[in-house]
């Protein structure tokens, strides 16, 4: 502290040295008034502090801040999320359902082209469907010629059996009309040679007719597999006839073009080859719009439609729209095959919207506040934990705050500042602050200690 100096008095002073004197001699006396001033700011305010942090409660401490949890409070927590605009109805337009055959883009409007009704969007490239026509064809009239082949083989196969059998026919009369009789002049042996004749012949015949029918069901077979192939190759014709009779895609209604993009956020475009039935695009219709958004799987327990919302689009940053959950979705997804974390999709609906400002595919920030009435809520620094176990020092004794005791407490939701609890505490507890068991004077050193500037010991 810099004390004033003191001025040597002489014998004799001059009218002006009188007033220098004076004017020391006020300085000194205001410096110590000031001085005591500032000690008695100083110690009401200690009184004062002293007396809010204790409340209504004192514990053994007197300066341990306590506070009283009350059932009647109410907790809101809030949900940040992104997501962009889509329109709440929207014409799919799709890859021809009647081509039935993959198909190769080979041109289709930009992204976000205004299109008037009946204009082309979607091209395809002709050459694989021509290809496959020709290869159709060819394989078409490859089992008509195995056809016509397979049934010439079986009418010829059929008259050879029966010229055998026509043959053996004439065997049999042959031997019946000379069959010669037993009067005594042939031997026993000649008489048995033409029996023998005539029974060989009827094998002969029966045998013929046999191997006939037999070859005439194993020719209808063959026919009957080679039908098949042929039906087969008809309807690859008749694919791609229809696919090259659709190759052009055109818009059922004029509106603005929005190109259907994947998980990973890409869209359709050049050499991309789609499936019949396929969605490609969609034309929105923007009079009525809606905000898709993204919320992580570990914020999404509490949301259920109805809760309210405000939103910013990130191009108009100024202006706050109010909305509300209109739906949320039963499974969560990542939104990236090479990232595990999950989002639950939510779909937030405005009370007006403003065609002006609002368009399709807008990146948007929302805020989603979930409140919950009548539970109790008490301030994030008075919640402790050990090994995994969360606790609370309550105030006990006649006086309520005469000593505490740790009750061990479950935890709801929390926010920045203040957590649910949902067991363990009882409507008008009060609970510490800080730690009771510890000087204030403690409690300073360790925070300082855990502050980032605080020098290693």
């Amino acid at each position: 502290m810099t004390w004033l100096p003191r001025v040597k008095q002489s014998t004799k002073v001059s009218a002006s040295g009188r007033e220098a004197l004076a004017r020391v001699e006020s300085s000194r006396a205001g410096f110590w008034a000031g001085l005591l001033g500032f000690a008695l700011a100083v110690v009401l305010a200690a009184a004062v502090t002293g007396t809010a942090g204790c409340g209504t409660g004192l514990g053994a401490d007197a300066k341990v801040p306590t506070v009283e949890v009350s059932r009647q409070a109410s907790f809101t927590r809030r949900v940040t999320a992104e997501g962009y605009l889509e329109a709440v109805e929207a014409t799919p337009v799709t890859a021809p359902v009647d081509s039935e055959m993959a198909m190769k883009i080979a041109w289709i409007a930009e992204d976000g082209a205004s299109i008037e009704a009946g204009e082309v969007v979607v091209r395809f490239d002709p050459e694989e469907m021509q290809r496959q026509l020709q290869d159709s064809q060819g394989d078409l009239a490859s089992a008509l010629l195995s056809m016509q082949k397979e049934r010439d083989a079986g009418r010829s196969a059929g008259s050879k059996r029966d010229q055998s059998a026509a043959q053996a026919q004439r065997e049999i009369e042959a031997a019946t009309a000379f069959e010669p009789e037993d009067n005594g002049v042939l031997s026993r042996n000649e008489l048995l040679d033409s029996q023998i004749d005539i029974e060989l012949a009827e094998a002969k015949s029966k045998h013929a007719h046999a191997v006939k029918r037999v070859e005439r069901s194993v020719s209808n077979s063959r026919v009957e597999l080679l039908e098949i192939s042929r039906r087969q190759a008809q309807n690859e014709v008749q694919r791609a006839q229809e696919a090259l009779a659709h190759l052009e895609v055109e818009a059922p209604h004029a509106g603005i073009w929005v190109l259907e993009r994947d998980w990973q956020g890409q869209t359709r475009g050049l050499g991309d080859t789609v499936w019949p039935g396929q969605k490609l695009a969609e034309l929105p219709l923007v009079a009525n719009m809606q905000a898709a958004l993204f919320v992580l799987e570990a914020d999404a327990g509490d949301l259920e439609p109805g809760l309210k919302a405000e939103l910013v689009i990130e191009a108009h940053p100024d202006t706050t729209y109010k909305a509300t959950v209109a739906r949320v979705d039963a499974l969560a997804q990542p939104r990236h095959a090479e990232v595990p974390v999950q989002y639950f999709g939510v779909t937030l609906e405005f009370e007006a919207t403003d065609a002006q400002t609002m368009k399709v595919g807008q990146r948007v920030r929302a805020t989603i506040f979930i409140e919950q009435q009548d539970v109790l809520v008490v301030p994030r620094q008075a919640v402790f934990e050990r090994e995994g176990h969360f606790f609370v020092h309550r105030a006990v004794g006649p006086t309520s705050g005469s000593s505490f005791e740790e009750a061990e407490v479950e935890l709801g939701p929390s926010s920045a500042g203040r957590v649910v609890i949902t067991k363990g505490l009882e409507d008008h507890d009060r609970i510490a602050l800080r730690d009771p068991n510890k000087r204030a004077d403690e409690l300073i050193g360790e925070r300082d200690a855990d502050s980032p500037g605080a020098a290693p010991e």
